[in-house]
């Protein structure tokens, strides 16, 4: 869906995007196997190597009373949206801004973007140009077959606009804060875990008044990562950490 037009979002601000709900529209989704499946998959040198087949297949996994049915093996339902993004800037970064992560959003495939999740998005073109699609039931970190359960949805956003000028997306919730970076224009995954922290170092000392060394230290020891595909990682941290740490004076 889009691009959505956001009044009063300037290049240099930001969105923010609450996720209400999001819901299936026809009681099923599938993950399957095609032929950029087997390109995800067979970049691993072991693979290429074994000579390993890859079968083009599909599975319909139906959704029923909060489960997603896969093979008879009843799954969570979890629904997550893996694509949303803005309108890139430069647009030559990205062959296209809705397959390739960046700055601006895109393909992150994180099962963090969820009902109840905010999603801070910076604006590089007049009106944002919000985009979204890629809904899925299920997800696992990583989403290492290429897919997940894909089905079509019905999704609801509250989007506001914010003075905030924001480098990378950052994904809020009740109990966490997360840094989003990608792989590309010469990042290696490294890169993107390296910048993914430093900028939620840089948001702990803006909003609790915390050191950015100190932040990083606290990282080390009570930071998470999440894998979204094999181009985007996230770096989070538990609010309450944030909170009691700021409260014992520990400040820059």
């Amino acid at each position: 869906v889009g691009p959505i037009y956001i009044d009063g979002a300037k290049p240099g601000e930001s969105i923010i995007i609450q996720v209400k709900d999001i819901r299936p529209t026809i009681g099923q989704g599938a993950i399957y196997s095609s032929e950029f499946n087997e390109k995800y998959l067979t970049e691993v040198p072991i693979l290429r190597f074994m000579g390993l087949s890859f079968p083009r297949k599909t599975k319909i996994c139906r959704i029923i009373n909060g489960s997603v049915l896969f093979d008879g093996l009843k799954l969570p339902y979890k629904p997550m949206i893996g694509t949303i993004g803005t309108a890139p800037y430069p647009e030559a970064e990205c062959i296209s801004s809705s397959v390739i992560p960046g700055r601006h959003g895109g393909n992150m495939d994180l099962p963090d973007i969820c009902p109840g999740s905010k999603v801070i998005l910076p604006v590089f073109h007049e009106g944002a140009l919000l985009y979204l699609g890629d809904v899925h039931a299920i997800q696992g970190d990583g989403e290492i077959f290429g897919t997940a359960v894909e089905m079509p949805a019905e999704v609801t956003l509250k989007v506001d606009v914010s003075r905030e000028n924001v480098n990378w997306p950052r994904i809020e919730n009740a109990e966490e804060i997360m840094y989003v970076a990608t792989t590309g224009a010469g990042r290696s995954f490294e890169d993107a875990v390296r910048i993914a922290f430093l900028e939620l170092a840089v948001y702990m000392e803006k909003e609790y008044g915390i050191d950015r060394i100190s932040g990083l230290m606290l990282c080390s020891l009570v930071g998470k990562i999440s894998v979204g595909n094999l181009w985007a990682v996230a770096a989070k941290i538990k609010r309450k950490y944030l909170e009691e740490f700021s409260a014992t004076g520990m400040r820059r």
